[in-house]
């Protein structure tokens, strides 16, 4: 039975990115962008040291920040939509609270004021665009309402609702995860450029530039309205 149910996720899981790929054939192009990008901070951060207390927290964030950000592709890709909206609001929070300790941090004891304090996500934190996603995540996270749950695939019947215990491609839901996905990476790369020109004297962003514009340029042609702006 277990190796069973084991073998039918995998399938689905195959399936869904099957069903991606197809239908948006430049996804797997972009995501390969962000991962390099994230790849070219993990190779620069090898080389800083010194760094204060304050940048410490700041570091440990932006590393968490890299390692969800993975972790959500794969269950985009997989759509493990549940799963990955939870996830999505943690990264919320995670640029929030960068921007929090920006404004509100100038020494030890600035930290201690907000540690235990749950990320503000007002006042300018976040976009506009994710501050508007924060409150659908928290009914998802909480399970505060039933709605949600129409992301584990409902299968309706004439008395009853199922839903699927295997993850299930949905044209719109598992795109809009994935756009998403990308605002909230946006906006982390806006905050990772101010912070390496601050702690890097030698920053230079071309490299990083370069990244964004090829991931810009794929994006315009993948059909996913995050990047409508950019057209």
């Amino acid at each position: 039975m277990i190796e069973n149910y084991t073998k039918e996720v995998l399938n689905a899981r195959k399936f869904s990115k099957q069903k991606i790929e197809t239908e948006y054939p430049e996804v797997p192009e972009i995501l390969r962008f962000i991962d390099n990008y994230f790849a070219s901070l993990i190779n620069r951060f090898e080389n800083v040291s010194g760094m204060g207390e304050i940048n410490n927290y700041k570091f440990a964030l932006i590393v968490s920040f890299i390692r969800t950000q993975l972790i959500i592709s794969e269950h985009i890709l997989n759509s493990e939509l549940i799963e990955v909206t939870v996830l999505e609001r943690k990264q919320i929070e995670l640029v929030a609270r960068l921007s929090e300790i920006d404004k509100k941090t100038s020494n030890k004891e600035g930290i201690q004021r907000l540690k235990g304090k749950t990320p503000n996500i007002g006042n300018g934190n976040v976009s506009d665009n994710l501050k508007s996603m924060y409150g659908m995540f928290s009914e998802i996270a909480h399970s505060s309402k039933t709605e949600p749950f129409a992301l584990l695939a409902e299968k309706p019947n004439i008395d009853t609702i199922g839903f699927s215990v295997l993850p299930e491609y949905d044209s719109k839901n598992t795109i809009v995860a994935l756009n998403n996905h990308i605002q909230i990476f946006f906006d982390f790369v806006i905050y990772m450029f101010a912070f390496q020109n601050e702690l890097m004297e030698d920053y230079n962003d071309n490299h990083d530039m370069e990244l964004i514009n090829n991931l810009l340029e794929s994006g315009k042609h993948s059909g996913l309205t995050v990047f409508d702006r950019f057209k």
